[in-house]
């Protein structure tokens, strides 16, 4: 078989599948993504602790915050099968359980 059907056989095998590279960028976006998220959740609740007075958007921001990184670790413990997302994954989630029920006990009481 020469180089070049061996090259178009490839294409064809791989054809719509994302190579290493982009799987690089697709982690480092998801990274920054998170990152970004993280700041602008810790903005709001300055914000709204010293600005809005409004304590229920802080509450509401972490609650997004955590629940985005619980289930990005649970993702990636499905795909990867690492140990150390899931229990990230369960911590985080039961973080934004926690802000969850904080926001619902502020708003009642």
């Amino acid at each position: 078989m020469k180089k070049d059907e061996i090259l178009e056989m490839s294409r064809k095998e791989n054809a719509g599948k994302h190579d290493e590279r982009e799987m690089a960028a697709f982690g480092t976006a998801s990274r920054v993504g998170m990152l970004v998220g993280g700041i602008l959740c810790a903005v709001l609740v300055i914000l709204s602790e010293f600005l809005f007075k409004v304590n229920e958007i802080g509450l509401v921001a972490w609650l997004v915050y955590f629940a985005m990184q619980g289930s990005h670790h649970i993702t990636l413990y499905t795909k990867l099968k690492v140990h150390k997302h899931l229990v990230y994954g369960i911590v985080a989630l039961a973080f934004a359980i926690a802000f969850a029920v904080t926001r619902c006990v502020v708003t009642l009481g």
